[in-house]
């Protein structure tokens, strides 16, 4: 019986984190390197941008248009507080290796895991901030 109640509820979650998806607003960054998240490296290339909540979890959801591949980054937070008033993507690059670490809209900052570098005491870090569109209209 739990194990029966356990997938209605999962069923639940996965049916509400979908019919969210479409109330995001998605947005898009022309991004001219390779970057890493949730343990991929992505090429350069075009990329669909936006957050998913499945209730108190988020994630953020990456597209690359040209391929359609499409990496769920699981873990991710939102600081409704931290608004930004010129949506980017903003990535953490260490040592020529970069990985997304956050994507700012005026709704607030979704944050993602720092590369594992990036947290070593000593590493020369960089960060890069790439503007981001609204993908309507195209």
């Amino acid at each position: 019986m739990k194990t029966r109640a356990n997938r209605l509820i999962m069923l639940a979650v996965s049916a509400a984190g979908i019919g969210m998806t479409y109330g995001q607003t998605q947005m898009k960054a022309e991004v001219p390197f390779s970057f890493r998240i949730a343990n991929e490296t992505l090429p350069p290339g075009e990329y669909l941008m936006y957050r998913q909540s499945l209730g108190v979890l988020n994630r953020m959801v990456l597209e690359n248009v040209a391929s359609h591949h499409t990496v769920y980054a699981v873990g991710a937070y939102v600081d409704s507080y931290e608004k930004a008033s010129h949506p980017s993507a903003v990535f953490a690059c260490v040592n020529g290796g970069c990985s997304l670490s956050a994507i700012k809209t005026d709704n607030g900052t979704l944050n993602y895991a720092r590369h594992k570098a990036a947290r070593e005491q000593g590493a020369l870090i960089s960060v890069v901030s790439i503007p981001l569109k609204s993908a309507k209209g195209d």
